[in-house]
């Protein structure tokens, strides 16, 4: 879902001049405190103990994790970047460029591009209520994409002709579907699949050899890639029948179902190759010699396109101002998102700052712990490295 955000956001071709390229150094180099990014670590770590972590745990004795890795940056610089705990602890269950005019004409009905759409009331959709989470799909598709459809094309089909839970543009409600529409969008207009598209016009002129899509979900090498759930033995045997644990392969169940690739979930990535992912927004769309973005398109990662729905502030593809990720770095101008394996991704434009957070929290059950708890901690140690609340 984060690169996908970036994806739909690019408006730009390529530019000659240079920005901020991710380097080390010390926080003091950049005018941050030590001592509580060394706290952070610690705080990180202790995570990996099992407790009753109250709500965090669902008031059971889990870790909150079994893993994780964290970076953060500052001014074009890492301050911090380390990881903990283990990738597997558990045995068991115990085309063109014409896509761009697509962001910019994201009031346009979803059904310009996929006539098909336009059935069971959704002729009024835009594609900036797919983007913002308002066009009134329910959560999932119903029946999930994984049980009852023969073939890709069947599934493929069973997006297009969902239909809506709310009236368009009435209610906030964070979909999937969404994602996976515009997905759709993406590729009828390129004519690219999706993780064609990612390489030729943002991994690859990035350098961001690590991420990347799993098509046809093979089995990769997991010396490097975070196990995940047992879904067989936590969510009962109509879940895919595919090795367990999760591991190297996406987790989503309906992303697995569309061959691995969807707008919603499926991209594997690092710290690093995040790390540069967001210092590039942070630059108003260039990272080095390459442009991906124009500031204006960057601008609109932190417009609120949902101030009809308080708390529920938006962004073109990412939320702002959300305290459970960001924890005291919130504001208007904090983009953000999250994902349900356990990963997270925090730009605060003011400071200059970022925060990604990557745990394997579903490991080995998403009945274990939500990661909130450290996701708002981490916000907490770099808000008290830039030295407030001393």
């Amino acid at each position: 879902m984060i690169i996908l955000n970036l994806i739909v956001s690019m408006l730009a071709l390529s530019c000659n001049s240079y920005d901020k390229v991710l380097e080390y150094g010390t926080p003091e180099s950049v005018g941050l405190l030590s001592w509580p990014l060394v706290q952070l670590e610690k705080n990180i770590s202790s995570y990996l103990i099992p407790a009753n972590y109250s709500s965090a745990t669902y008031n059971e004795i889990h870790p909150i994790y079994p893993g994780a890795t964290v970076m953060i940056g500052h001014q074009g610089t890492i301050v911090s970047h380390f990881a903990v705990g283990e990738v597997v602890k558990y045995a068991n269950e115990n085309g063109t460029d014409s896509w761009r005019e697509v962001v910019l004409a994201s009031t346009c009905t979803v059904s310009t591009y996929i006539p098909d759409f336009s059935v069971n009331g959704k002729e009024n959709v835009t594609v900036l209520q797919l983007l913002t989470h308002t066009a009134g799909f329910d959560a999932d598709p119903v029946p999930p994409l994984w049980t009852g459809y023969a073939s890709y094309s069947a599934r493929r089909q069973a997006i297009i002709s969902q239909g809506l839970l709310n009236q368009p543009g009435t209610t906030y409600l964070y979909s999937d579907l969404s994602f996976m529409t515009m997905q759709i969008v993406l590729e009828i207009v390129t004519g690219l699949t999706l993780d064609v598209l990612l390489e030729r016009d943002f991994t690859g002129p990035l350098g961001m050899t690590d991420t990347f899509f799993n098509r046809g979900n093979h089995a990769l090498d997991t010396s490097r890639i975070a196990a995940t759930e047992f879904q067989i033995a936590v969510q009962g045997a109509h879940e895919p029948q595919r090795p367990q644990p999760v591991w190297g392969t996406v987790h989503d169940e309906n992303a697995w179902s569309l061959d691995g690739v969807s707008g919603h979930a499926g991209v594997f990535s690092t710290s690093m190759n995040l790390g540069i992912f967001c210092q590039m927004i942070l630059n108003d769309g260039k990272y080095g010699n390459v442009r991906i973005l124009q500031p204006q398109s960057v601008d609109k990662i932190f417009t609120d396109y949902n101030k009809a729905f308080p708390g529920h502030e938006h962004g073109l593809g990412f939320e702002l101002n959300q305290f459970y990720f960001s924890g005291p770095m919130q504001s208007l101008q904090t983009a953000g998102h999250t994902g349900f394996t356990g990963t997270s991704i925090v730009i605060d434009r003011p400071s200059d700052t970022f925060m990604v957070l990557l745990t394997n929290r579903v490991h080995p059950s998403r009945t274990w712990s939500s990661p909130n708890i450290a996701r708002e901690m981490v916000g907490y140690w770099v808000k008290k490295a830039m030295g407030f609340g001393e």
